[in-house]
C-alpha cells in the first residue's frame, strides 16, 4: 500500500475533526494519474476501465486544484472536464471491514468508479460526501473520478470564482476538481455511528447528544460514554442500546443512572437508529466556551458487547458550552450576546484563498497561522466569505477561541435551479459544521447575489425569506443574516449593512440610522419590511488599499489607495474610532480584509501573509475600546 506514511503526503492531518476514528482510516493525498477531457469524450472511451490508464497523461497532487501551483498543473484556462485515477490496495487488517471513501471536497459535479464500475456520485463543491465501496473491492482497485466544473455557469454557487478568462476587482481565480483531502475509512459491517448532533445548554447546564446508527441491536450491546475536561474524566456512562434498528414500542424502563437520562420513552417509527440523550454537565465542572478562553470537553463513544468487551465502534469528539441569544436592551433595539454576556463582534473578513494552492490551506499550520493574526490585530471573530471552510479550519477556531459567521459562496442568476443548488449545499454545511461552537452565525446571501431585482420581484424576496426558515428549523440556536449588507426582509436576526463611505457619512446616532433606511441605494430592507430593532453590524467596513511591496499591477481596493504603512494604520484606527463612538447602537463591525486576494489589495496583511503594520499596535488601541 503506497503512500501510508504521513511524512510524504500534503494535508496528512484526520480530515474531520469533530469525528474521529483515530486507527482505522487511510489517507489517499499525494500523487494521483490526471487528464483533461476538452472535448468530453471520457465517458464516450471509458476511461474509468482499468485497462484505459493510458488517457491519463499527466500527474496531480491531491488535494489541491488543477489552477494551483501546489497541484503540479498550475493551469488558469477553461478545462471544464476533468479525470483522476489512483490505485490503491486495502491492507490485511481490515479485509473483513466495511470499507467508506470519503472526499472532504470536489468542485463542482462528479462521477466516482471503482473497478470499472460507477459506485456513486456527487453535485456541490463545498462540502464533502461518503461512498460504501466494500461489495467493489479487489485485490488492487483502481479509483477514478470524473469531475465537471462549468466555468462560466452562473447558476452554480460559485462564490468569488470568476467566469472570465482574466480574474478583477472583487472575483478571484477558478477552483476545480477535488480541493479537500480523500481518505479511506474501516468500519465494523455490523454496527456503527453514523452522525451525530450536539446540542450544549448552558441555561440547564446539560448537553444533548443526538445520535444516528447503523445496525441492530441486541440485548447485550451498550454505548458507553466519556466525557473528560482537561483529561480528566467528569462523566462516564453505559446505556444499552438493545432497541437500534427494531421498529416497535420500546420498553418503559430506566436505561441509565443519574446522569444520563434518555429523552424519548415511546416509539421509534420514524427512525428506529436515532436516539437522543442528554448529560448532565456537574455545576462544579461547567466551563464556558468563550472568546479567548475556547473551553473544550472532549468525549468518546463506543459501541461494546457487554458481555464479551467487542468493541464495533468508537469516536472521539468534543464540544464547547456556550450560548448565543438575542434579547431586548430597554434602549429601543435588541442586544446580542454571548453567555448571557454583551458581546461587540470585531470580525475580520476572510476569503480563504493562498496564493500556491487557492482554496486548500497548504498545511494545518497555515490555518493556524491565519487564525492567529486574527487575535494578534485585536479582534474577537471572522466572517468566512463567499466560501464554505474546510473543517480543519473551524477547529482551529473552537481551539483558538474565535467566532466565525458561516457562510456559503453565492450564484449569480436567479432561478429554480440556482435556488436547489445554494439550499442542498447549505443545508448540507449546516449538517456537517453544526457541533463547531465557534460558529454563531449563518449567512445564506450576500448583497442581493444570487436575487438581483428581488426589490421588483416579490418572489425573490420570498425565496430570502424562505431561507431563513428552512435555516432555523435546522438550526435554531444561531443567528441567521438573510442577506447580508441589504434587502433584509422581515425574517433576519441582525440587520447588517456594508459601508465603505467617508466616515463623515455614518449616522451619528440611532435614529439618523433609521432615518438613512429610506434614502439608501440599496434599501436595507425589501420592502414592505422596515427595521424592527434588531441589532445593528456593519458587516464590511474598510476596505482601504495598500500595495504594500509596489508589486501589483492592477491594484484595487474599495476605500481608496494609500502610499505607506503609517497611513493605513491611521487611517484604519480613525475608522475604528467613528465605530467606538457609536458603540451603543451599533453593535459590531467587520472589517474588509484579513489579507490581501490577488490584485484586491484590501488587507492588513499581504496575500503572502506579511503584516502592512504591526498588530498589536492595533490591539493595544483595540482593547481600550468597545465592550
Amino acid at each position: 500500500m503506497e503512500n501510508l506514511s504521513k511524512s510524504n503526503i500534503p494535508r496528512p492531518e484526520y480530515p474531520r475533526p469533530q469525528f474521529v476514528r483515530e486507527n482505522n482510516w487511510i489517507n489517499l493525498n499525494g500523487e494521483w494519474d490526471f487528464s483533461f477531457d476538452d472535448a468530453d469524450i471520457g465517458l464516450k472511451e471509458r476511461w474509468y476501465k482499468k485497462e484505459n490508464s493510458k488517457n491519463f497523461d499527466r500527474k496531480i497532487t491531491v488535494p489541491f486544484c488543477f489552477q494551483s501551483k501546489l497541484s503540479g498543473i498550475e493551469d488558469n484556462s477553461f478545462h471544464e472536464v476533468m479525470w483522476y485515477r489512483r490505485v490503491f490496495e486495502i491492507p490485511k487488517q481490515f479485509k473483513s471491514k466495511k470499507v467508506l471513501l470519503h472526499f472532504g471536497a470536489v468542485d463542482y459535479r462528479c462521477l466516482i468508479y471503482l473497478n470499472g464500475e460507477c459506485v456513486g456520485s456527487h453535485e456541490g463543491g463545498y462540502v464533502g460526501f461518503s461512498l460504501d465501496i466494500t461489495n467493489y473491492l479487489e485485490e488492487s482497485n483502481v479509483l477514478v473520478v470524473r469531475v465537471e466544473d462549468p466555468s462560466e455557469d452562473l447558476e452554480i454557487p460559485r462564490g468569488k470564482q470568476f467566469w472570465k478568462t482574466e480574474i478583477e476587482t472583487i472575483f478571484y481565480p477558478r477552483v476545480s476538481g477535488i480541493w479537500q483531502t480523500v481518505w479511506l475509512e474501516f468500519l465494523s459491517p455490523e454496527y456503527c455511528i453514523e452522525d451525530l448532533i450536539i446540542i450544549p445548554d448552558v441555561d440547564k447546564t446539560e448537553v444533548v447528544f443526538d445520535i444516528n446508527m447503523k445496525g441492530i441491536g441486541f440485548p447485550e450491546l451498550s454505548l458507553i460514554i466519556n466525557i473528560l475536561f482537561n483529561d480528566q474524566s467528569i462523566v462516564q456512562d453505559t446505556i444499552n442500546i438493545d432497541f437500534i434498528g427494531k421498529v416497535g414500542r420500546r420498553k418503559n424502563k430506566k436505561l441509565v443512572k443519574e446522569k444520563i437520562e434518555m429523552l424519548s420513552r415511546k416509539m421509534f417509527f420514524d427512525n428506529p437508529s436515532r436516539f437522543k440523550f442528554k448529560v448532565k454537565i456537574p455545576d462544579h465542572h461547567l466551563h464556558l466556551w468563550d472568546i479567548g478562553s475556547p473551553n473544550l470537553y472532549d468525549f468518546s463513544l463506543k459501541i461494546q458487547n457487554e458481555k464479551t468487551s467487542e468493541t464495533y465502534d468508537e469516536i472521539s469528539s468534543y464540544f464547547g458550552m456556550r450560548k448565543i441569544s438575542i434579547a431586548d436592551s430597554g434602549n429601543k433595539q435588541k442586544r446580542i450576546f454571548l453567555n448571557d454576556k454583551l458581546l461587540y463582534q470585531k470580525l475580520f473578513l476572510v476569503q480563504g484563498y493562498w496564493p500556491e494552492s487557492l482554496y486548500t490551506a497548504p498545511s494545518d499550520e497555515h490555518i493556524k497561522k491565519d487564525i492567529q493574526y486574527v487575535i494578534d490585530f485585536g479582534f474577537n471573530g471572522l466572517r468566512t466569505h463567499q466560501k464554505t471552510f474546510d473543517p480543519r479550519f473551524l477547529y482551529w477556531c473552537d481551539n483558538m477561541g474565535v467566532l466565525v459567521w458561516g457562510e456559503i459562496g453565492n450564484s449569480y442568476r436567479f432561478s429554480v435551479k440556482s435556488q436547489l443548488r445554494l439550499i442542498n449545499e447549505f443545508v448540507a454545511e449546516i449538517e456537517r459544521d453544526y457541533n463547531h461552537p465557534s460558529i454563531i452565525a449563518w449567512v445564506p446571501l450576500n448583497e442581493g447575489w444570487g436575487v438581483s431585482g428581488a426589490e421588483k420581484d416579490p418572489k425573490r424576496g420570498y425565496y430570502t425569506s424562505s431561507l431563513y426558515f428552512l435555516i432555523k428549523s435546522i438550526d435554531p440556536t444561531r443567528l441567521i443574516i438573510d442577506d447580508d449588507g441589504w434587502w433584509h426582509t422581515g425574517h433576519n436576526d441582525v440587520c447588517t449593512r456594508h459601508f465603505y463611505s467617508n466616515i463623515d457619512l455614518l449616522p451619528a446616532s440611532l435614529e439618523e440610522e433609521i432615518d438613512s433606511h429610506k434614502t439608501s441605494v440599496p434599501k436595507p430592507y425589501l420592502k414592505p419590511y422596515e427595521y424592527e430593532n434588531e441589532p445593528i453590524i456593519y458587516s464590511e467596513i474598510g476596505g482601504f488599499g495598500y500595495d504594500f511591496k509596489e508589486s501589483i499591477e492592477k491594484k484595487w481596493g474599495y476605500g481608496g489607495l494609500i502610499k505607506d504603512s503609517k497611513g493605513l494604520f491611521e487611517r484604519v484606527l480613525d475608522l475604528f474610532k467613528e465605530f467606538d463612538a457609536r458603540k451603543e447602537w451599533i453593535q459590531g463591525f467587520c472589517y474588509t480584509e484579513l489579507y490581501d486576494q490577488f490584485q484586491e489589495i484590501n488587507g492588513l496583511l499581504t496575500f503572502d501573509r506579511e503584516p502592512k503594520f504591526a498588530p498589536h499596535k492595533l490591539k493595544e488601541k483595540l482593547d481600550t475600546m468597545f465592550y
